[in-house]
């Protein structure tokens, strides 16, 4: 089977409460949150996974609060240095069409965009606050250039699409394989590392830590009230599992339960981990050591 590498490529930053996109812990905790776009090289391939966001659309600009770009975060500048041309790509993959994952899908000029129907579908007329999310100003004019999925997909040797709604309605992960085992892009089913806590039940508090900047309060994991709250973490239906989740809660954790066990490596759309983590599986370091 053919292996890989994956590169985050980081796009700019929203300044907003993670409480609105992580549960539970980070209520009210104002940060920049990281919005990645990746990259899979191998094989002589190059295949984009999403493409950030476009500060100029309605939500970038009025909903999530986006910090204004430096000029190493220009998605072209971001492509360019990491040796992309991109009239060149001719696969990009969409886990969702939310504005944040779409701003520069127009880049790819000679793309095709794989997306799962129910997707398209649903929010191309979105439901309830499935809008606020919503940029189709970024995307409809492409759908000619759609190829449409239904369901988990083989979609080239060593990478597969795997259908985990629950974020939205037609949300996919990623599956790529690389020479230290099967990495899954999350897209958004957890922003966070730390929504896999039950990969790293000892190490939990820790990676909640190091998400949360030394600018934040300090947060005491060992006091006996933040303990009972971690137990019911783990004690609870799908415990030692959570993400944001916009459409469905309950298909979201199971979602993440089925992505948790295929992967040996996760990588979250949103997590400041990532900003480390130039080529993935070289410089990833969290490796499970955990019996699961």
């Amino acid at each position: 089977m053919k292996e890989y590498k994956i590169k985050p490529l980081l796009s700019g930053f929203f300044h907003m409460d993670w409480g609105n996109v992580c549960a539970p812990l980070l209520g009210g905790y104002v940060a920049d949150l990281p919005i990645f776009f990746f990259l899979i090289e191998g094989n002589g391939e190059q295949i984009i996974v999403d493409t950030g966001f476009n500060p100029e659309t309605t939500a970038g600009k009025f909903v999530f609060n986006p910090v204004p770009r430096k000029p190493d975060e220009e998605p072209l500048a971001v492509l360019k240095r990491n040796g992309v041309d991109p009239d060149s790509i001719k696969k990009v993959i969409i886990t969702h069409l939310h504005h944040d994952h779409t701003g520069n899908m127009k880049l790819f000029k000679n793309a095709h965009f794989y997306v799962q129907e129910a997707e398209l579908l649903e929010t191309t007329w979105p439901v309830g606050t499935q809008a606020i999310g919503v940029a189709k100003e970024d995307w409809i004019d492409l759908v000619p250039r759609f190829r449409l999925l239904n369901g988990d997909f083989h979609f080239a040797d060593g990478i597969d699409l795997i259908l985990a709604p629950g974020h939205t309605a037609g949300h996919q992960a990623v599956m790529i394989n690389t020479s230290k085992g099967k990495a899954i892009l999350l897209g958004d089913a957890a922003y966070l590392l730390g929504g896999f806590a039950k990969r790293f039940p000892n190490r939990f508090a820790d990676l909640i830590q190091k998400t949360v900047s030394v600018k934040h309060a300090s947060i005491d994991f060992t006091a006996e009230s933040a303990q009972k709250d971690i137990a019911n973490v783990f004690g609870a239906r799908f415990g030692g599992l959570f993400g944001p989740c916009i459409l469905n809660p309950g298909q979201n954790v199971q979602s993440l339960n089925k992505l948790d066990l295929m992967a040996d490596i996760l990588l979250p759309s949103h997590d400041v981990a990532m900003l480390k983590w130039k080529v993935i599986p070289d410089d990833y370091d969290l490796f499970d050591e955990e019996v699961r």
